[in-house]
């Protein structure tokens, strides 16, 4: 739909109440006409629009404290054709709860919701259950009773809804070995899964994948490069696609290692068992090792508590690096508290634990308490500096306090940094640059470092007489020859608006603006 764009000054107030009168209600008189309605809001024409009705009453009810009698809601119901009390609710909850206070409910013909309140117990919501073998189906058929079963904790209890073990499904064909390609850049990523579909949505959309972070947005769609595949075979395969990419000259997306019982296994759970995670961290001697060489199973022990009983996994004792002359010769290399604690953590973190903080007199806070900068303070420190610029620098709290209270007028030790040959905007430069300009804000906006040294010696703007003050004497733009000459420079109403905002508004006020750009 082609968008109609109005001439500046349209909306006038008759103009914004004949366009409110095509609607019934604010919201559509909002959304349909935005610039209109957003007008009648500023000039507080809105509030006498009476035939604007609010849409309130299509969601609540026409009135909270409205009393409604049996035979009101009866015909209520009738009027609108409710079938059942979700309905009847949702079209008007007040004459729904007044009908629940009376015990009405009986009388008025609908049909109850499916499941009263206080319908599922733990009984219940295992019953209905028993009928779904995952989680994914439960949740997609019986929202609410999956809902309580997460209330009661229940959904780990199911045991007939636990995915299939390693054992169970390491016989079943049904694994694929697919690869994403990259062929003009020669870049590939093969792997397997169980669940192509699913596959497919995580590399779109976890932050981790190493196909979402190589092809961003525009992932292609996967190449299936073999099927109905056991797990040990899709194994196999999908170190053997990856070893043909790397031979055929392709640069491998893979991190994990691939091979038979070594990589992945597509989504299945391998470690299901508690024998099978005890079994497989015999073979470590710590946890640090154990983690890394079976990350599954170290996951499934830590999620279950079972690394405590696993004594053989010990911590290695560690050398003692920070002792008490460590950490306090550390801590003399910084004068502020929060510096130790980002620059040094772990001897920070020891001087916490063992209380030694205290001893550490020479770390002082690096944020001033409220109001520390008084008159007397913010003079005492101003004077280690010679110039504003350190002062501001080296003690921002202490310059702001003193800039603001107008201070810095008393501080006649703070010199102005001299131009000098460190700069190049000499007096002589500064006057060759600012001849470029006509006015101060051109010359601020276009050489901003020339007019920012020309502004420390405000004396150098006596001998620029080309730069002229922007700004018009009050009453310029009342005279219309003004005006005119000024609108001669712009194109069109818009031009004119931006370019000399009050030069157009003196013209609207006055009636010179048909005059000037007359309409089409």
């Amino acid at each position: 739909m082609k968008i109609q764009i109005r001439p500046h000054g349209y909306w006038t107030d008759e103009r914004v109440i004949e366009e409110s009168k095509k609607y019934k209600t604010k919201m559509e008189f909002k959304k349909c006409s935005s610039t209109a309605y957003k007008t009648a809001c500023q000039r507080k024409l809105i509030d006498g629009m009476t035939w604007l009705k609010t849409d309130r009453h299509k969601k609540r009810g026409p009135r909270k404290d409205h009393k409604y009698t049996k035979e009101v809601i009866l015909s209520f119901i009738q009027e609108h054709n409710c079938v059942t009390f979700a309905e009847f609710r949702k079209l008007n909850e007040y004459a729904y709860n007044q009908a629940k206070k009376n015990n009405w409910f009986d009388e008025l013909g609908l049909i109850r919701n499916k499941h009263e309140d206080g319908y599922w117990t733990k009984n219940n919501v295992l019953k209905v259950a028993r009928n779904y073998d995952n989680k994914n189906d439960f949740q997609k058929n019986e929202p609410s009773a999956y809902k309580w079963a997460s209330e009661y904790g229940l959904l780990d209890k199911m045991d007939w809804m636990k995915p299939k073990s390693f054992e169970e499904r390491k016989d079943e064909h049904n694994s694929v070995v697919y690869v994403y390609l990259d062929e003009a850049n020669r870049v590939a990523y093969v792997g397997l899964t169980i669940d192509n579909k699913v596959r497919k949505q995580k590399h779109k959309y976890e932050s981790n994948s190493a196909v979402r972070k190589y092809f961003g947005k525009n992932i292609p769609e996967p190449i299936v490069l073999k099927d109905n595949l056991t797990i040990l075979e899709s194994q196999y395969y999908e170190d053997y696609y990856k070893k043909q990419y790397i031979k055929d000259g392709y640069e491998l997306l893979n991190v994990a290692p691939t091979g038979v019982n070594v990589g992945s296994i597509g989504g299945i759970t391998k470690w299901a068992s508690k024998e099978k995670v005890f079994e497989e961290s015999k073979k470590y001697s710590c946890r640090s090792e154990f983690r890394q060489g079976a990350s599954g199973a170290y996951d499934r022990a830590k999620f279950n508590g079972w690394l405590d009983e696993m004594t053989w996994l010990t911590t290695p004792e560690r050398e003692v690096f920070w002792t008490h002359d460590a950490v306090i010769e550390e801590s003399r290399k910084y004068k502020y508290k929060c510096d130790f604690r980002d620059n040094a953590g772990g001897a920070h973190q020891t001087a916490s634990e063992n209380g030694w903080l205290a001893e550490m007199t020479w770390l002082i806070d690096k944020k001033r308490p409220h109001n520390y900068w008084t008159k007397e303070r913010v003079f005492e420190e101003s004077h280690k500096y010679t110039n504003k610029k350190d002062f501001g620098n080296s003690e921002k709290g202490a310059f702001l306090k003193a800039r603001i209270k107008g201070w810095l007028a008393e501080m006649p030790w703070l010199k102005p940094l001299p131009l000098g040959k460190i700069s190049k905007w000499t007096r002589e430069a500064i006057i060759e640059e600012s001849k470029k300009y006509t006015s101060r804000t051109e010359f601020a906006l276009k050489s901003p470092t020339a007019y920012q040294h020309a502004c420390e010696d405000k004396t150098i703007f006596n001998e620029m007489p080309w730069i002229q003050p922007k700004r018009k004497p009050a009453g310029y733009w009342k005279v219309k020859e003004h005006v005119i000459e000024e609108s001669k420079k712009y194109k069109n109403r818009r031009a004119f608006s931006d370019g000399s905002y009050s030069a157009w508004r003196s013209a609207k006020d006055n009636g010179w603006i048909d005059e000037i750009f007359p309409k089409k």
